[in-house]
C-alpha cells in the first residue's frame, strides 16, 4: 500500500476499529499449483481477536513495533475452488510437501500452516470522488488542483493456519467458536441486538433497536450446526503486519477542505454527506 504521511495510519487500535467496522475483507493467497490458478480471492467476514493480555487501549500508537498484533479468524465454503487450493498446498496434495507445512499453534488445536503469506484488505463502504471544483482556495490562487477520490482501507498481512479435518475433534471446536463469535458479531456488532446477563445463557434478554432479540448458534437444531461445519474450512491468521490509510482531504488547505465538505454535502446523497462527515473530522473511525 502507498502510504502517503498525509493518510498513513499505523495506531493499532484505529486499525483494529475500523477492521471491527468493516469486518468483510478480501483475501488474497498466492499458491503456485497446477491445478488452481496462482492467485486467488474470496470475499469473507472476519472476527478480530486483540493480542493476549491486551486490550486495544493498552496498545501504544508505534503497533508495528509490537511482537502480536492479534489474530483474524474466518471460514470458506470447502467447495470454494480457493479452498481447495489451500486445502491442497497444506496438505502437499499434488505436489511433494516441502518445509513450509507445519502443525499450528501453540494451543494445539490441529491446523497446517498455509505457505508464505496472505493478504487480507478491508475498505470502508463509503468512498467518494472529489472534484477540483471543490477546491476553492488552490483553484483561485494558482489553479493548480486535479481530480481525486477519498477512501480508507486497512491491509492486513499474515500467516495462515487452515482447519480443514472435519474428523479433528478440535478443529471442530475452533469451528463452533468461529460461527459462534460470527454470529455475535453480526447480530450485536452489526445489528444492535443486546442481552444483559451474557451472550449464551438465553434470559434477560433487552431487545435491540430492531425489536428482536439476537440469534445464537445455540438456536438452531445441533444436527444442522453439524451439518454446516463438514462444508466448511476455518481459517486463523496470525498478524504479522498491519498498515491503513485513510484518505479524507487531510492534506488540502482549511478552505480548500470546507469546499470539499460543501461540494459534498450539495450533492445531497448518503454517501455523499458520510464522506463530508470524515473530510470535516479528518478520520472514518
Amino acid at each position: 500500500m502507498h502510504l502517503r504521511p498525509d493518510h498513513a495510519v499505523h495506531d493499532l487500535p484505529t486499525l483494529h476499529a475500523f477492521i471491527r467496522q468493516h469486518p468483510l475483507g478480501l483475501l488474497t493467497t498466492s499458491l503456485p499449483s497446477t491445478d488452481f490458478p496462482t492467485l486467488q480471492c474470496t470475499h469473507i467476514p472476519w472476527v478480530l481477536d486483540p493480542p493476549e493480555g491486551f486490550a486495544d487501549a493498552d496498545l501504544n500508537s508505534n503497533s508495528n513495533s509490537k511482537p502480536e498484533k492479534g489474530k483474524l479468524r474466518g471460514h470458506i465454503a470447502r467447495t470454494n475452488p480457493h479452498t481447495r487450493a489451500m486445502v491442497q498446498a497444506v496438505t502437499g496434495t499434488g505436489r511433494d510437501a516441502g518445509s513450509d507445512f507445519v502443525t499450528a499453534d501453540a494451543s494445539g488445536t490441529q491446523g497446517l500452516t498455509l505457505p508464505g503469506e496472505v493478504l487480507i484488505v478491508f475498505t470502508s463502504p463509503i468512498d467518494h470522488y472529489i472534484s477540483p471544483h471543490f477546491y476553492t482556495e488552490t483553484k483561485n490562487l494558482n489553479g493548480k488542483v486535479a481530480p481525486t477520490w477519498n477512501y480508507a482501507a486497512v491491509q492486513v498481512y499474515g500467516r495462515m493456519v487452515v482447519y480443514h479435518d472435519v474428523k479433528d475433534k478440535k478443529t471442530g471446536r475452533f469451528l463452533m467458536d468461529q460461527l459462534g463469535d460470527l454470529a455475535r458479531l453480526g447480530e450485536v456488532g452489526v445489528m444492535g441486538y443486546t442481552s444483559r446477563e451474557g451472550w449464551n445463557d438465553g434470559t434477560d434478554v433487552e431487545r435491540g433497536d430492531q425489536g428482536r432479540s439476537p440469534w445464537e448458534i445455540a438456536d438452531a437444531p445441533r444436527e444442522y450446526i453439524e451439518t454446516l461445519k463438514k462444508g466448511i474450512v476455518g481459517m486463523e491468521v496470525e498478524i504479522t503486519r498491519v498498515e491503513g490509510r485513510f484518505k479524507v482531504s487531510q492534506e488540502k488547505r482549511g478552505m480548500d477542505r470546507e469546499g470539499v465538505v460543501g461540494g459534498l454535502e450539495a450533492i445531497g446523497s448518503a454517501r455523499a454527506s458520510e464522506m463530508a462527515r470524515f473530510v470535516r473530522s479528518g478520520r472514518v473511525v
